[in-house]
């Protein structure tokens, strides 16, 4: 299979599929190195906030972008070098003004916000950590996405590495505290950030006339992308906040840190879709739909053996997997891992596929599809709150159903994509 996914791509992909994979895998370890390293330098209770925080953080980070993870690779690449300045510089000022906006709610509702994410209104300050944190990483999805739109994947991986690799390590060494964890992170990738901005992406003055433009092209395409981004998030997100409320603040952080395992094995899949997407769109652009057939057709292939492997992975090492990073209630636990990753089928086919999917529909169909899984995730919690006993067995069951569901949508609207094509 592989040897016949390589005739498909050229050289120069294959070195861009590698350098990605590269990153990717490097990233990978170190993010499960890090749990390793939070869990032993900020005990027990830090660990719950570090797992929750990382879930939040996949819930705000969507939220925010509105879009703009899919719109400027989608843009990027058929327009010209003076209007790839002005669409990067225009996502810059839109994420800052999301910021600002989000933050000044922040503060309307402090407690409030704090109860909902943590199940306790005196964590204020780390739900404010956590706003500003997501802040650098949308400066990061912004010029990542800038240099992934013009092909450029050396310089998107290098940043990718430095950002959401050796910063994050390197601030675990440093402090033994959640809340300097994020704000440590978020003060070096901003400066980063900025650098690399200075140093790669001239400084244009943008008029009004440029910034509207820019704007319409953005958001007719990302918006109506935007709401299945977040829901995706909350998908991930809920269950975590659920859990908050209705169970243990450990029991709620060991299911985040679950969840955290499975995005892992999802994250190792991502650089398909870096490439992916702004290549897709060249080849839709182009109507070349045999060669965005048979790339799908194996891409789909290549996501079921990898849940496949995942769950006998999960099955038979998930307690020795979670006495490594010194879980409590390791049997408990192990059970909800097993679980959670029945429903890692459908959600890696979900994640090597969207892309193709949003290259090939100018509306939102991912959006469709996921908010067709979130409604029977809703529905069936709601049934159990009020049928049956909840319990984190129940609710982690949910999940895993209304995952596969996303994955099955998915198929559903490949296959509509192959007969249309």
């Amino acid at each position: 299979m592989l040897a016949k996914f390589k005739q498909s791509i050229s050289s120069k992909n294959l070195i861009d599929y590698s350098i990605t994979f590269g990153v990717e895998f490097l990233i990978m370890v170190i993010t499960i190195a890090l749990f390793k390293l939070v869990g032993a330098r900020f005990e027990a209770e830090g660990f719950s906030d570090f797992t929750i925080s990382k879930r939040l953080t996949g819930f705000l980070m969507p939220l925010l972008m509105v879009g703009l993870g899919v719109a400027l690779p989608k843009f990027l690449p058929v327009v010209s070098k003076s209007k790839q300045q002005e669409i990067y510089y225009t996502s810059i000022i839109v994420i800052t003004i999301l910021f600002i906006m989000v933050t000044l709610l922040f503060f309307a509702f402090p407690a409030f916000f704090s109860q909902l994410v943590f199940g306790n209104p005196n964590n204020k300050k780390i739900v404010l950590a956590n706003i500003v944190y997501v802040y650098s990483l949308m400066t990061h999805a912004c010029i990542y996405n800038f240099f992934r739109g013009k092909f450029n994947f050396k310089i998107s991986s290098i940043l990718q590495l430095i950002n959401l690799g050796i910063i994050p390590l390197i601030m675990c060494f440093v402090v033994r505290d959640v809340l300097f964890y994020l704000l440590g992170i978020s003060a070096l990738v901003l400066i980063i950030n900025t650098v690399s901005n200075l140093t790669f992406i001239p400084l244009i003055k943008l008029t009004k006339e440029q910034f509207t433009s820019a704007f319409k092209m953005l958001f007719t395409y990302g918006i109506q992308r935007m709401p299945g981004d977040v829901i995706l998030g909350l998908f991930f997100a809920l269950p975590t906040f659920i859990a908050s409320n209705y169970f243990s603040k450990i029991e709620a952080g060991n299911i985040a840190f679950c969840l955290s395992l499975l995005n892992i094995i999802i994250a190792f899949m991502s650089p398909i879709n870096v490439i992916l997407l702004p290549k897709a769109s060249k080849i839709v652009h182009e109507k070349d739909f045999i060669q965005l057939k048979k790339i799908s057709s194996k891409l789909l292939l290549m996501s079921i053996i990898i849940g496949i492997l995942s769950i006998i992975v999960v099955y038979f090492a998930g307690p020795l997997i979670l006495k490594m990073f010194e879980i409590k209630e390791i049997e408990t636990t192990a059970l909800w891992l097993k679980i959670i990753f029945s429903g890692v089928i459908g959600y890696s086919i979900f994640s090597v596929i969207r892309s193709i999917i949003d290259a090939f529909f100018n509306k939102a169909q991912n959006t469709l599809n996921i908010l067709g899984a979130f409604l029977i995730f809703i529905v069936s919690f709601y049934l159990s709150t009020h049928f049956i006993k909840l319990s984190p067995q129940v609710l982690l069951f949910i999940f895993s159903f209304s995952i596969n569901m996303l994955g099955i949508f998915t198929f559903i609207t490949l296959k509509a994509i192959h007969k249309k094509s």
